[in-house]
């Protein structure tokens, strides 16, 4: 028995099915902090529902109207989806910009030049079927290049060069196999069409909810990792991170130093100044260190006003050095505020790390080095002595000599 699909029974199906879709990505993303590529993704969709509907309204109005009317919608939908989707996946540039309105101008020229002069049906079937072939070329090339590129990123684009092929399928079947093919015949390369059409759908949406996912997950993940004022490491990310460069440091038998820094005085330019001057402060101060700590040390927030950083392979000379460096750095850049001069008095410990070793015994020793400078009149580098604090011992936590 003979099985055919009706095109008109898909195309309503295509119309439930983006219809729904639109009104399920506007309610998700309703009470969501709005973007452009979601605005734009959503903008698309409901372009798509207007497509769907206007092949629908064929037999009621002018096609010399709903014919270049029909494409402009998909060209415009399909074209808002996919710059959403580059852009959420960081891959929409300004060469991109530039090649999708160069594309979407010349696709709609031609669609109308086609449509009013030669009205042709295989002739406007090949020139949307190309459209759409370039349209989707570009992302599946930038999406599948490259092994850095994320899984979804390349799967993403390996579907779309499959919707290129089937695109490039219509085409040549619309101008050399099939002459009076049309919109709504019912054949081969049309119903290969509409399952490319229907793969885009269910791509673009998973894609779409997927990444909306990923950036929300991107989102937390930052607000976890980084101290929303200053822009460095919060405490938690910090402790994991120097725990890290503890391990690699045991392993590789390398020198360890741990700072801490706390600018002196800090609670007097909060009541003095107010807490936006105090604010200031902090991350002037932050600024000013993470500046001149170098590649490859660790620096964060560790309180109010204090601060932590780990220089891995430097030893008690250089880690010194570096401190003293730290200092004289804050004292020089403050003077150029609206607070006054304020100064940072600063802790160092340096250790050959043992197995037993922790990040949470260095920062308590090296926080009674912290407390000693606070007590000499601050502004200061004080180096945690273990031989003047009789509950340590250089054996248990390796005590640089």
């Amino acid at each position: 028995m003979d099985f055919q699909l009706d095109i008109k029974t898909l195309l309503y199906l295509f119309l439930l099915g983006n219809l729904i879709t639109g009104l399920l990505i506007t309610f998700y993303r309703f009470d969501a902090p709005k973007d452009m590529a979601s605005g734009l993704f959503i903008t698309g969709k409901w372009v798509q529902v207007l497509f769907w509907s206007s092949i629908l309204l064929w037999d009621h109005l002018p096609h010399k109207l709903m014919i270049p009317l029909s494409n402009l919608f998909i060209l415009v939908g399909g074209g808002l989806e996919i710059t959403a989707l580059m852009m959420m996946m960081d891959i929409f540039g300004r060469m991109a910009g530039l090649y999708y309105t160069v594309l979407t101008a010349g696709s709609v020229t031609s669609f109308c030049v086609i449509a009013l002069f030669f009205n042709q049906p295989n002739l406007r079937v090949a020139s949307a079927s190309m459209s759409v072939l370039l349209y989707v070329l570009y992302p599946a090339v930038r999406l599948s290049a490259g092994k850095e590129r994320p899984p979804l990123h390349r799967i993403t684009g390996f579907i779309f060069y499959g919707i290129a092929v089937t695109m490039l399928g219509r085409f040549l079947a619309a101008l050399f196999i099939r002459p009076e093919m049309g919109v709504l015949s019912a054949n081969l390369p049309q119903y290969l069409y509409y399952v490319g059409m229907f793969f885009l759908l269910v791509t673009g949406t998973a894609a779409f909810i997927l990444l909306s996912n990923e950036h929300s997950y991107e989102k937390l993940k930052r607000m976890a990792t980084y101290d929303s004022l200053t822009g460095i490491l919060s405490r938690r990310a910090f402790l994991l991170e120097a725990e890290l460069k503890l391990t690699l440091a045991l392993k590789k038998s390398r020198p360890y130093s741990l700072l801490l820094l706390d600018l002196d005085h800090f609670k007097k330019i909060n009541d003095t100044y107010g807490h936006d001057q105090g604010d200031g402060v902090l991350q002037e101060f932050a600024y000013t260190v993470e500046n001149n700590l170098g590649n490859g040390a660790l620096f964060g927030r560790v309180g109010g006003e204090e601060f932590a950083a780990v220089l891995y392979g430097m030893d008690e000379a250089d880690s010194s050095l570096k401190a003293e460096q730290l200092r004289v750095a804050v004292a020089e850049a403050s003077r150029s505020t609206g607070t006054g001069a304020h100064t940072v008095s600063i802790g160092v410990i340096t250790v050959l790390p043992e197995p037993c070793t922790s990040v949470n015994t260095l920062f308590k020793l090296c926080d009674r080095a912290l407390y000693q400078a606070k007590r000499e009149g601050r502004n200061r580098v004080v180096r945690y002595n273990s031989q003047e604090d009789s509950k340590s011992s250089k054996i248990h936590i390796g005590i640089q000599e």
